[in-house]
């Protein structure tokens, strides 16, 4: 009953995993039902399979296990010594003239969603391997896994012969997947099958049924699982990762079949390295470039701009969207750019954790490979573990798929399986609780009770950590319904943000933004836009709670880097001449974090030209000159954004405008000066609020 309820647990995971990967209560479901599956293991789960699992889960493989979360748990807490942090924590501390702790992270809540992801894939790993101990469970869980890959592969082929638009009909788009990781371990899992059948027919030496149909369903999923590989723009490159991991499978085949023995072994690896080498060489690389980024097929500019200013310690895991818009270009496309996992890892956790990571990957490989090789039967599921264990690593130099939700459960999955048919289970571990002691010497006692002690230890030991995981699943389960409840806590998509962005985009630039009030990269309006009189005349009095400039505020204490969400306090403060917070700086902070987002210029030039002063610091007019700059010469399209924010500036902001305006365009000036009437009595914006002694960013 209780192996049902894990490949329940186990089917329904990884089939969330693949529809619903970005949506918070999905990952709390796949996080509920693997927490009770832990748990349910640690109760349940007879004292032979405990055993079984203690044997599998040696130092190596739970070192493997724990040390990331340990990583990113150091990511996340504050530490005492200043200076030891990331820099964004002080400046921050500064602009918000409140104590922040420094932490290595850059966004709490982007490590904590990783922190979910990561203890996830790691229960759902724990829970294929207490299932697979049995054959029988081994094998339905391979048929499962071939299952989830072929029909993902299919869809993938669909979508691109067909085309999304066609796919997802209405306002309910499908889920995208982008990443060839399903594809590749696909193909690695339908080799396994179709070694496995080939194995079971030169045992049976006849054809049956059910071998027919296992040979028939391997085949069409390797034929799918290949079709969707060599369908992609970069499929030289993954079609190389495939090769690796199918060969490694096909090599421990081979070696099984015709050529075992030390010399076979020794031919066929090193026929099946040459292979390899040969098909490397047709690898398209970059050159002069960082060796994460040298496979990537997807321009890779602001992800090399961050592998050289990354330090050694990372910038948090997950943290990599937090840090695209400062170090992407100017009109870039709206779409993330796309980094390889590799590149994804040495800048979130840093370089020192990328070589640990591979050399993991390698010797796990080789290790999972000599298991597969110690074995005469149920070889091919340590085969898949080595197989997979090599294609991931060679993948994550290519693309980031590996690091998405529902090719991670996948894996893990995989993994789990691999290990817990890794080892052929004796009688003396199946039943620890035997006495080991001679018939001869009933009575006698000493140190031939150790190991039956041993077993106990480590049993009990087992179940208390089981249960431990099954505690910390619950945690991260509860907070991420929390989320949704409560909006204003971490997670800085919150609903009072929501709020503040409504009514600062009515209230200040109806026109220049989309009508969601959504001031991320891609928001400004494809309608036409209004003239600067017609904007000025369809200003409506601000009317904002006096509880969203404190929830902005919390949101930037979890997420400092939010360029957009300094923006929004910024106007907030200046609209209701806030003393509480220095305006200059917090226009500073978001012109650091986000220099380059064309959907933050309309808002940021109403904001800045009506901020800036004589007496401005000679910074802020810089900034503020770069953004005027960047639209007359290189964005006409933010023109009318620019007239309105005109028109609302400061006598020294529009003389700051009429100036290089007059550098670049003449005729711009005098269409400017006649579109602008003077705003009647008491109607103008009000001064700057400036308070001595508030840091400035850097």
């Amino acid at each position: 009953m209780l192996d049902r309820f894990l490949m329940v647990a186990l089917l329904v995971s990884v089939a969330v995993g693949f529809a619903m990967p970005e949506i918070p209560q999905a990952r709390a479901l796949c996080s509920a039902l693997l927490a009770i599956g832990v748990l349910a293991t640690a109760v349940f789960t007879s004292s032979s399979a405990i055993v079984r699992l203690v044997r599998r889960l040696l130092l190596f493989p739970l070192v493997i296990l724990v040390v990331p979360a340990i990583y990113m748990t150091i990511q996340l807490v504050p530490i005492p010594i200043h200076g030891s942090g990331n820099p964004i924590w002080a400046t921050a501390s500064a602009a918000l003239n409140i104590p922040l702790a420094e932490r290595l992270t850059v966004d709490i809540g982007a490590t904590m969603r990783a922190f979910v992801h990561y203890s996830t894939a790691v229960a759902l790993a724990l829970v294929a391997t207490v299932v697979a101990l049995d054959r029988q469970r081994a094998w339905q869980l391979l048929t499962m896994l071939v299952s989830f890959a072929t029909i993902v592969s299919a869809y993938l082929l669909m979508r691109q012969a067909m085309g999304a638009d066609f796919l997802s009909p209405g306002d309910t788009p499908l889920p995208v997947v982008a990443g060839a990781v399903p594809a590749v371990l696909g193909l690695v899992l339908s080799a396994a099958m179709t070694a496995r059948a080939f194995e079971e027919r030169r045992r049976a030496k006849k054809i049956s049924f059910q071998l027919a149909t296992t040979l028939s369903f391997a085949l069409l999923a390797t034929l799918l699982c290949l079709s969707a590989i060599l369908a992609r723009e970069d499929s030289t490159r993954t079609a190389i990762a495939a090769l690796l991991g199918v060969g490694i499978v096909l090599a421990a085949f081979a070696i099984q079949n015709w050529f075992y023995g030390p010399w076979g072994m020794a031919s066929v690896l090193a026929t099946a390295a040459i292979l390899f080498l040969a098909a490397f060489t047709l690898l398209p690389v970059r050159q002069n470039t960082d060796l994460t980024i040298a496979l990537s097929a997807h321009p890779p500019t602001a992800t090399e701009r961050m592998l050289q200013n990354t330090r050694q310690a990372g910038t948090g895991a997950g943290t990599y969207v937090a840090l695209l818009p400062i170090h992407r270009d100017i009109g870039a496309p709206v779409s993330p750019e796309r980094p390889t996992a590799a590149a994804a890892i040495a800048i979130e956790m840093g370089r020192p954790f990328l070589y640990g990571v591979l050399t993991v990957a390698v010797l796990g490989a080789a290790a999972l490979l000599r298991c597969s090789l110690r074995r005469r039967r149920d070889y091919v599921y340590a085969a898949i573990g080595s197989g997979a264990a090599a294609a991931l690593a060679m993948l994550a130099l290519v693309e980031d798929g590996i690091l998405e939700f529902d090719a991670s459960l996948l894996a893990a999955a995989m993994f789990g399986l691999a290990v817990a048919q890794s080892q052929r289970d004796t009688g003396t571990a199946a039943l620890p609780s035997q006495s080991t002691r001679p018939v001869s010497e009933p009575d006698s006692r000493g140190p031939t009770c150790a190991p039956t002690r041993t077993y106990e230890i480590g049993t009990a030991t087992m179940r208390i950590g089981l249960g431990c995981f099954a505690v910390a699943l619950i945690a991260q389960t509860v907070w991420l319904l929390a989320q949704q409840r409560n909006p204003g806590g971490l997670p800085i998509e919150a609903a009072a943000s929501q709020a503040a962005r409504q009514v600062i985009l009515r209230a200040l630039l109806p026109s220049s933004l989309r009508a969601d009030g959504d001031l991320r990269p891609g928001g400004l309006a494809p309608a036409p836009q209004l003239n600067a009189n017609e904007a000025a005349a369809s200003r409506p009095e601000i009317k904002v709670a006096p509880a969203t400039p404190t929830a902005l505020a919390q949101a930037l204490q979890y997420s400092p880097l939010r360029g957009d969400l300094w923006l929004m306090l910024a106007a907030l403060s200046r609209e209701q001449r806030s003393a509480e917070y220095d305006v200059a700086a917090l226009l500073k902070l978001s012109y650091y974090t986000a220099p380059n987002e064309l959907a933050l210029f309309p808002l940021r030039l109403t904001v800045a030209l009506g901020e800036v002063s004589a007496a401005s610091e000679v910074e802020l007019r810089e900034l503020v000159q770069r953004d005027v700059r960047i639209v007359l010469a290189k964005q006409p399209s933010l023109r009318p954004a620019l007239n309105a924010a005109y028109q609302s500036a400061s006598a020294d902001g529009k003389g700051l405008v009429d100036k290089l305006t007059t550098e670049r365009d003449s005729a711009a000036l005098q269409s400017m000066s006649k579109e602008v009437r003077v705003p009647s009595t008491g109607t103008d914006l009000p001064p700057p609020n400036r308070v001595s002694g508030r840091g400035t960013a850097r």
